[in-house]
């Protein structure tokens, strides 16, 4: 099989195994290409690598192309690169480095062999929980504006959206159960842990726009 995807919250994981076993296949540099995004993958963006895909390795026997998809894949995308997966050419590797492997179709992880990273739970320094902890206190008295603002601040890409939204959900969690000096009531961070919790889990598990679910969850608090 010559196409993988690889899943890890953390991208740095997945292209590091990616070049690993480029290495592992003798594969030069000179045919590893590295496809990254700023925003969800299009039809225009799998037409482009389909016009790469076809080129012959420069100096190895195989190429290699890493398509990251940390922001995301749109269905006519992947409808589109489902077609490549199906004849792939024989001597190209595809990888696919995404965070969670339920945004992609059942037709596509059927194409490839899935490795799967489980990645190490994270721990806030004193100084993020403090940053964190400012903003879910301010967060529900906000104006308007400064809510749409930081909705913008926090979603430069997908994976960044969701890793803040995870470490809120820590402190969110962690002042719930805190006995003392609490800035809200329970009900209140009961209220805003389900919310979190709730993108959390459309951002992970579908392609929505990662700007527009934080600007409704915000505007919502």
């Amino acid at each position: 099989m010559h196409s993988f995807i690889i899943v890890s919250k953390n991208k740095e994981t997945a292209l590091d195994f990616a070049n690993s076993e480029c290495k592992k296949n003798q594969i030069d540099k000179f045919d590893f290409d590295l496809l990254t995004f700023q925003k969800a993958i299009g039809i225009e963006d799998i037409r482009n690598f389909q016009k790469k895909i076809y080129l012959k390795p420069i100096k190895s026997k195989e190429k290699a192309i890493t398509i990251e998809a940390y922001n995301g894949i749109t269905i006519s995308a992947q409808n589109a690169l489902l077609k490549i997966l199906e004849e792939p050419p024989f001597n190209t590797i595809i990888y696919i480095t995404i965070q969670n492997k339920n945004l992609l179709l059942p037709t596509i992880l059927s194409r490839c062999k899935i490795i799967e990273f489980k990645d190490k739970s994270f721990e806030l320094s004193q100084q993020e929980t403090t940053d964190y902890l400012n903003i879910l206190i301010s967060l529900p008295q906000k104006p308007i504006g400064e809510k749409l603002l930081l909705a913008q601040d926090v979603t430069k890409n997908k994976g960044d959206a969701v890793r803040w939204l995870e470490k809120m959900i820590i402190v969110t969690r962690q002042q719930l159960l805190e006995t003392q000096s609490k800035k809200l009531s329970t009900s209140q961070y009961l209220n805003i842990l389900k919310s979190l919790q709730n993108t959390h889990t459309i951002l992970s598990t579908t392609n929505a726009n990662q700007r527009l679910a934080l600007e409704i969850l915000f505007l919502n608090l």
